[in-house]
């Protein structure tokens, strides 16, 4: 039904070693003794990332303010354990994109002189396709099974949508994107669909409508098992099940000896799940979960920072650290920050120092609407050019890309040259450009390439 997808880099199944995919478990790999370059710790880290580096031994919690050297901190403590003689396949890098992972194992390799081969690194996703291929069969699945992007996914779900006389019913149905994701909600946060209705979709509130989302949610699980499909929910499932597996569970603890937990405020409660099962087969429990309560803004994915929170009692004789240098902002804008997050009632109590010189104070400015916020930006920025400032050299940033319009079109109409970073300008999006080419002709009937569109 779905073709098999071939991922990129950015996508969601990327393997930084494709040719290990097979590697079983079961198998014992030579111990090499690979050649590394030396690393002089204490020049290239301050202290507080030093005691994190040469701490490694037991479970950790290390809270990391923004901007404090994180990735670095990270990097160095994986290049400490290669040098102090531990397998890369005794490893594992968690990330919650593959890229990021990428990027870490790039920097482990420039520090070392060498690629380390076998790390387990990837997202939990990548990493959990890993050890499922190992043991597809146990898992009533074809070792060629197929990962449904999540396009073809709420194809699935609309087919199985289908499938149910959702007419009988008088209430509203959910979309099978909206389906989807209350599925995604359930098996993430450990909610039941009535739960999550309740939690997210009120509107679906019915004992009908529930009925018939578990008749629909049957069908989709019988129609991926029939067609040898898994979804991204279905891969920590599944992991998470391997795991409950005592013979399973003790190979990986056998194999695996230090767990490396990048963003752990952004884990929900499978992901909690998966690191703790891994974690407590080893005797000596060598994790470090790395992340910053104050930044967790993935709620609206089942992300629980409470698992950062709690992540101490879980572990015992669980050690915390902080690293508190902030080496992005001036002064100011780190007062600001501290000041803003001072009376968050659960938190990791920090304060974050700046180590670049002070500069301009951020100011707050309320403005009338969207119109008035746009032509403040866009005259400031003509401003600050006739004071001498180039425009690349300025940057406007915005939480969501539906609020740039009007600062677009406000740019757009006092001809100031922009360049959007991330996603599609508004003016290049599809269904403006078919807007503005049905202008073009009536302005130009002539217009050919206009007519073309």
């Amino acid at each position: 039904m779905f073709p098999k997808k071939n991922y990129t880099e950015e996508e969601f199944i990327f393997e930084f070693y494709d040719e290990e995919i097979d590697e079983s478990l079961e198998d014992d790999l030579p111990k090499i003794q690979y050649e590394y370059n030396n690393i002089n710790f204490k020049e290239d880290l301050n202290e507080e990332q030093q005691e994190i580096v040469n701490n490694l031994k037991g479970p950790m919690l290390v809270i990391a303010g923004a901007g404090s050297g994180k990735t670095r901190t990270i990097v160095y403590s994986v290049a400490k354990l290669l040098l102090s003689g531990v397998m890369p396949s005794e490893i594992m890098l968690v990330t919650f994109t593959n890229k990021a992972a990428n990027e870490m194992i790039k920097r482990v390799e420039m520090l070392l002189g060498k690629r380390p081969k076998r790390i387990w690194a990837g997202t939990f996703h990548a990493i959990a396709n890993r050890f499922i291929r190992n043991y597809a069969k146990m898992l009533g699945l074809r070792t060629n099974y197929i990962i449904l992007d999540e396009t073809d996914s709420k194809i699935l779900m609309k087919l199985s949508i289908e499938k149910v006389n959702t007419k009988e019913i008088e209430e509203r149905f959910p979309t099978s994107a909206m389906t989807k994701k209350i599925l995604s909600y359930s098996i993430n946060c450990n909610k039941s669909i009535r739960e999550v209705i309740l939690w997210k979709y009120n509107q679906f509130d019915s004992d009908r409508v529930i009925e018939k989302l578990k008749e629909v949610l049957k069908i989709y699980k019988k129609k991926k098992a029939q067609d040898n499909l898994v979804d991204f929910d279905d891969l920590l499932t599944y992991w998470n099940t391997l795991l409950d597996e005592r013979s399973i569970a003790q190979l990986i603890a056998k194999r695996i000896k230090y767990v490396l937990v990048d963003e752990y405020q952004d884990t929900n409660y499978i992901q909690d799940e998966i690191i703790h099962k891994i974690v407590i087969q080893n005797p000596e429990q060598n994790v470090m979960a790395v992340g910053d309560d104050a930044q967790s803004i993935y709620a609206f994915r089942g992300a629980n920072f409470q698992n950062i929170l709690k992540f101490e009692k879980k572990y015992k004789n669980c050690k915390r650290y902080a690293i508190t240098y902030n080496y992005r902002s001036i002064p100011e804008i780190l007062d600001l920050a501290n000041n803003s997050i001072e009376h968050n009632k659960k938190q990791f109590k920090k304060k974050m120092k700046a180590t670049r010189p002070s500069g301009l104070k951020p100011f707050q400015l309320n403005l009338g609407d969207d119109e008035d916020q746009a032509k403040f930006i866009s005259n400031n920025v003509l401003k600050l050019r006739d004071e001498g400032f180039e425009l690349h050299e300025m940057a406007v940033l915005f939480r969501a890309g539906y609020h740039s319009v009007k600062i677009e079109l406000e740019l757009q109409t006092k001809n100031i040259p922009y360049e959007v970073r991330a996603g599609v300008s508004f003016l290049e999006k599809a269904h403006i450009k078919d807007v503005l080419v049905h202008l073009r002709v009536i302005e130009n009937p002539f217009d050919e390439i206009a007519w073309s569109r």
